[in-house]
């Protein structure tokens, strides 16, 4: 659409994590660095998080075209998965045949295909994304499929990916053997703002374009401020300015249109997190007393969020208890209906039993 308008190969700031068009900053260089790391010293267990949309998939794709020598990679995305569908999705990826096989048999003609692989010198990685989103129980059984290995080195490598989430998740009393075998961590940050005019101009330079100040300096301003340095916003907001810049046909991008299309966005109800640019942006100017007013604000919003949930739990609760209440009673009845002579609390409490 505005691709000749504006002499581009192709649109630059596409959405889908094409490793062509990766940006290397200093923090996706340093993530990378540890990444390529961990899977040429077969380190088992790494765990990368970082914001949505903040490159994480992208770099893991630029990685993998990069690995030397024979490898096979299952890629999961769905987490809300019980931990037997997990590892029937792992088996998928693998291509695996699993049909009519229990939790055990599935286990062992993994731990077989893994040997296999190891035998040949072919690398086999587990990439999960959204970790974040994993119940305990099948991080439970992550910890344990990573058990399978021979006497020297891990079977395979198992990387997890997903949003701060998950540093939290994984400090759970119950995943302490597993945080115990993470050899690698990283967390991707966010760009500043000098990444953020680097990164618009490499995506146009890639993508072909004759002028890389399309974006003016303060349009570079305005995209920070509203991405806060998150690339796949910063590709969003570009993206539709572009189009703004081709229906007017303007020759450069600059700070109006930016405006623009964040207002546009807001009367949609459609803008990324329009709220926490806000809050963001009065903070940085507001005296301590107002900051510390706002942080009492949110915590005072987590203790209601905490006592719905609470309530919640009582609900079900009560609801539970009184499940139990009609159980007894039916038992009762029914016993009452066998043997009237054996209505008796002892009696029902041996049923029961």
């Amino acid at each position: 659409m505005y691709e000749s308008f504006y002499g581009f190969r192709e649109k630059p700031f596409i959405l889908s994590p094409d490793p062509d068009y990766l940006f290397m900053s200093r923090k996706h260089e340093n993530v990378y660095t540890h990444l390529r790391y961990a899977i040429y010293e077969n380190k088992g267990f790494v765990v990368i998080t970082g914001e949505i949309g903040s490159g994480k998939t992208t770099l893991l794709n630029f990685l993998l075209r990069r690995i030397k020598g024979p490898i096979k990679v299952a890629y999961v995305y769905n987490t809300t998965v019980s931990p037997l569908q997990f590892l029937k999705l792992i088996c998928q990826e693998l291509e695996i045949p699993v049909d009519g096989l229990d939790k055990a048999g599935i286990l062992n003609v993994l731990n077989e295909f893994l040997l296999k692989e190891y035998a040949f010198r072919r690398r086999v990685i587990l990439i999960v994304d959204e970790a974040q989103n994993l119940s305990l129980q099948t991080l439970e059984e992550i910890r344990l499929i990573s058990n399978l290995e021979t006497e020297k080195e891990p079977l395979w490598q198992i990387i997890l990916v997903g949003q701060p989430e998950l540093r939290r998740k994984l400090q759970h009393p119950s995943l302490k053997q597993l945080i115990q075998r993470v050899t690698v961590y990283c967390h991707l940050e966010p760009l500043n703002r000098e990444e953020v005019a680097e990164y618009i101009r490499h995506r146009l330079r890639v993508a072909g374009a004759r002028d890389l100040d399309l974006f003016t300096e303060d349009a570079v301003e305005a995209i920070y401020r509203y991405s806060r340095g998150i690339p796949r916003l910063i590709n969003i907001l570009c993206d539709t300015a572009l189009v703004y810049g081709f229906a007017d046909e303007l020759p450069r991008i600059d700070r109006k249109v930016i405006e623009d299309v964040v207002e546009d966005r807001r009367k949609s109800g459609l803008f990324f997190d329009s709220e926490s640019s806000r809050r963001e942006e009065a903070s940085a100017t507001a005296p301590p007393s107002e900051d510390l007013q706002a942080r009492v604000q949110a915590l005072e919003q987590r203790v209601r969020v905490l006592e719905a949930l609470v309530a919640e739990l009582s609900e079900r609760l009560d609801f539970c208890r009184s499940l139990e209440r009609d159980w007894k009673g039916i038992m009762q009845a029914l016993l009452s209906r066998l043997d009237p002579s054996r209505r008796t609390h002892r009696t029902y409490e041996s049923v029961r039993k």
